[in-house]
């Protein structure tokens, strides 16, 4: 079951210092993982099934760098800007926000797919309300991608953490589309043809 790998897999759960909001993590994986039990094992997990694991790395790598990003961001925000933004937030939306997924990738003729118009974010976000997550978790997390419909940040938190995840995406121009632009192509956002003076 997906929720008893969530601590070894997610070892930074335990910087989480309300319990409570721990125990809630681990209730978001079991939550999904009881909606798609094709999924048993969260390092088996791509970042969508068009991205091989071989070569971008897989879900819990992507939750692993955005917990570890924040780490980093919020106490500089903290000491650079004096703007209080809370880790206990930002971890638990980093270790929950692509749990969704978890129902949105299903096997079909023997082939992982994603679900068409399935919004992982909204979705996820809907999921945290129900197992009880506090609002503004549940607002970063249905913001946090450009993926599908976009919801536009409506707290501070809420916006640094939807840069995070393309930050944390190894999906580079080098290897065909960029993560941003694979970002706003979800969308149906075409990117203008490039000045040709662009260095």
């Amino acid at each position: 079951m997906l929720a008893d790998q969530v601590e070894r897999s997610f070892a930074d759960i335990a910087r989480i210092r309300d319990p409570r909001l721990r125990g809630l993590v681990v209730e978001q994986w079991r939550f999904v993982g009881s909606r798609n039990a094709a999924h048993t094992d969260i390092e088996a997990i791509p970042l969508h099934p068009t991205l091989p694991i071989e070569r971008h790395g897989n879900l819990a790598s992507h939750i692993r760098a955005m917990a570890t990003v924040a780490r980093t961001l919020v106490p500089l925000y903290a000491r650079e800007w004096r703007l209080d933004l809370d880790l206990d937030h930002f971890l638990v939306a980093a270790f929950t926000h692509d749990a969704a997924k978890v129902i949105e990738f299903v096997e079909r003729d023997g082939e992982l797919v994603a679900t068409p118009g399935f919004d992982h974010a909204i979705e996820g976000g809907r999921i945290a309300l129900a197992v009880g997550l506090p609002r503004e978790i549940a607002h970063m997390i249905a913001a946090h991608t450009y993926v599908g419909r976009l919801v536009l940040p409506r707290t501070r938190a809420a916006q640094i953490f939807q840069f995070l995840d393309p930050l944390c995406l190894p999906i580079f121009p080098e290897q065909g589309k960029s993560s941003v632009q694979r970002h706003l192509e979800a969308n149906g956002w075409t990117p203008p043809p490039e000045p040709a003076d662009v260095p």
